[in-house]
């Protein structure tokens, strides 16, 4: 069982950019809208520290291009919601990103 993203998890990429997730107020934990993969993809990654540098391929993160593996049962408005073990890129040179949730009320599959 993963814990389940909420508005106020964390995700971020390796060079220390953060994303915002939108939450789905449908379903809350404390009080706080549980997160569909589509409250995370296509965000902005903000303050990532990767420097683009047209000589290399050094590219600074800016945009989340890609999120998987929702949760399988546990749906909001008809779409699996986000866990701490999906995955994600960036349009970045360093493209994981990596998600904390913050809470450990809800767990899903």
């Amino acid at each position: 069982m993963a814990k389940v993203l909420i508005s106020s998890s964390t995700v971020s990429c390796p060079a220390q950019g953060t994303v915002t997730p939108t939450g789905r107020p449908r379903l809350t934990v404390g009080g706080t809208p549980v997160v569909r993969l589509d409250g995370i993809n296509g965000k902005t990654v903000s303050g990532c520290t990767t420097p683009t540098d047209p000589n290399t391929s050094s590219v600074q993160c800016q945009t989340v291009v890609s999120v998987g593996s929702a949760a399988g049962k546990l749906r909001v408005d008809g779409a699996g919601v986000a866990l701490e073990t999906s995955t994600g890129s960036t349009s970045g040179s360093q493209p994981t990103l990596s998600f904390t949730a913050g809470q450990s009320k809800l767990t899903a599959v």
